[in-house]
């Protein structure tokens, strides 16, 4: 049997495999490390769908002709889902718009579907984004189904245009991550006096201030993490050995931060700030200068 990932065919030895499982096993076995992801499989040019890996995976194929793998590396993959995401987004805002309530209850008939990629592919590990969807749709009368006004339409409406816009937004990292990171990098580097001034705003009670601060370097620098896993290999080569450590160091001290902001402990919060990061980032222009060179 001819096995092929994507359009080439692949010298691949089979040894104990004797069904179609125990191939696909073996052959996702070899691609993971590669940083590749098994989206589609044909056999004999008749698809079987993974999501049905019960009905084909004992199935001996001895006698078959060919195999067929179609594999994604994790940004291509990453890529694709955030671009249904962005359309399925789209067509509720226009099913909204024009009133098309057929299209509509179809769309948030698979709506359980699509709020279960946000953790994966917007990076909603609290579940923010989640549960503030679910309330908004529950709120106005979209899901479960019920009275809807015109108030109620629009509310949801501009929340899906601002869903968009984070989509968007996380999109675009993957598919222009240079010019994401170098917009990224200046702005952190733009933010730096006002973050040398968090802990005098803390002991002024500037909270408010010192909040937004806070929140916008968060941002800004989980952005910059998130981009530079989808810069070239030759990109991230260029940067110190030691950078991985630096990495791990900062994100551990936001996630500290993080845990400060959400029991609004306002002295640790700028015990972090000024003991922990402002000392670190004295290095950043070092580690991430040359992600903000290759952006112009």
């Amino acid at each position: 049997m001819k096995i092929y990932i994507n359009q080439d065919e692949i010298e691949f030895t089979l040894e104990k495999e004797n069904t179609l499982g125990d191939v696909f096993t073996s052959i996702e076995n070899w691609l993971t490390p590669q940083n590749y992801s098994i989206t589609e499989l044909f056999l004999d040019e008749e698809e079987l769908y993974l999501t049905d890996r019960d009905k084909w995976e004992n199935i001996p194929f001895r006698d078959k002709e060919s195999l067929r793998f179609v594999a994604l590396t994790l940004k291509e993959l990453k890529e694709q889902n955030l671009t249904t995401l962005l359309k399925y987004c789209r067509m509720v805002q226009q099913s909204l718009k024009d009133g098309n309530l057929e299209l509509l209850n179809e769309l948030l008939g698979e709506y359980s579907y699509i709020e279960g990629s946000y953790n994966v592919l917007l990076e909603d590990f609290s579940n923010s984004i989640k549960d503030h969807m679910a309330a908004l749709l529950k709120d106005n009368g979209f899901i479960p189904s019920g009275d809807r006004t015109e108030e109620n339409v629009k509310t949801v409406l501009e929340a899906f245009m601002m869903l968009e816009a984070v989509i968007q937004g996380r999109l675009e990292e993957v598919t222009q991550p240079e010019r994401s990171g170098a917009e990224c990098y200046e702005a952190i580097v733009s933010l730096m006096p006002q973050m040398e001034n968090v802990s005098l705003l803390l002991q002024t009670g500037k909270d408010r201030e010192a909040m937004d601060v806070i929140i916008r370097f968060t941002e800004l620098f989980q952005k910059l993490l998130r981009v530079f896993t989808y810069l070239p290999a030759e990109t991230q080569e260029d940067h110190h050995q030691d950078l991985k450590e630096y990495i791990k160091d900062m994100s551990g001290i936001l996630k500290e931060l993080t845990e400060a902001f959400t029991s609004e402990d306002s002295v640790l919060m700028g015990d972090l700030m000024e003991y922990e990061i402002l000392p670190r980032m004295k290095s950043f222009p070092r580690y991430f200068e040359s992600i903000g060179r290759r952006g112009d």
